[in-house]
């Protein structure tokens, strides 16, 4: 494994064997490919002074483990925040399409606000076992292989509540050293995966977005994510993420499940 994607022409991108998801090699999961977007609003006609302040992702469908072409467009610009858009597409037609609000960082004298936030959000636990998710029925040797994780509290099938550190093994691009940003967008859509409960051979729970702000960059090589899974029958679900880093909490992740029964 040495990266998720190669850079191969101008916007467009060969996607690796690690980017694939749990239950295809044939279907990307969806963290890889957010980052990717992500690197391209950043780095899109960049302005001193300002950062991304969050990716909202919309998934069209299956993203095929297929060289991607990124487009990115200035929705809104302004002095002091603008909207960007990024859009994946394969063989012609857009899988996936983000946006961001770039805005103007605050000043270093800004005060402080902390609301109920957690003062101390403890340390990487030491290593146990493989360090890779074990998902029942799952594609392994993609991106499960490719993330490393470390369970604080809950895990797969156990109640769909879960905190646990996690850190890509790879760089999103080859030859380029991962972000703060894209690294936890590569962990954010995790979300769903690490809290997993469900039995998949009778139930489906996918997201078809990502959202995550952060209201500070992230520092370090490790994210935690305390993640919830919610579903009400009759309606659907949520998946409910607070992130954080060695310094403490930083921001949310937010992800819209479609909640269905398996088909017999």
């Amino acid at each position: 494994m040495d990266s998720f994607y190669r850079q191969v022409d101008e916007g467009r991108f060969e996607s690796l064997p690690t980017t694939a998801g749990p239950w295809s090699p044939h279907a990307q999961h969806a963290g890889p490919p957010s980052a990717l977007l992500a690197r391209a609003m950043a780095g899109h006609e960049p302005r001193t002074g300002m950062r991304l302040a969050d990716v909202r992702l919309d998934i069209l469908g299956p993203i095929p483990v297929v060289p991607l072409t990124v487009h990115v467009e200035t929705v809104r610009d302004g002095r002091s925040m603008q909207l960007l858009q990024a859009t994946a597409s394969a063989d012609g037609v857009p899988v996936a399409v983000a946006r961001s609000w770039r805005i103007v960082r605050a000043p270093d004298d800004f005060p402080r606000l902390i609301g109920r936030r957690a003062g101390d959000v403890g340390a990487v636990p030491e290593a146990a076992g493989t360090g890779h998710l074990e998902m029942p029925g799952a594609h392994t040797h993609g991106y499960l292989q490719a993330v490393e994780w470390r369970m604080v509290e809950g895990g797969v099938g156990q109640g769909g509540v879960t905190v646990a550190w996690g850190r890509p093994l790879v760089p999103l691009v080859a030859g380029e050293d991962i972000t703060p940003w894209q690294r936890t967008l590569v962990l954010a859509d995790s979300g769903g995966g690490i809290t997993l409960t469900l039995d998949p051979r009778r139930h489906t729970y996918i997201n078809c977005d990502l959202h995550v702000a952060l209201d500070r960059d992230p520092e370090g090589e490790w994210i935690r994510m305390s993640s919830q899974a919610l579903a009400s029958p009759g309606h659907g679900g949520t998946v409910h993420t607070t992130l954080a880093d060695s310094r403490g909490e930083l921001g949310t992740g937010l992800q819209t499940m479609v909640a269905q029964n398996t088909r017999s």
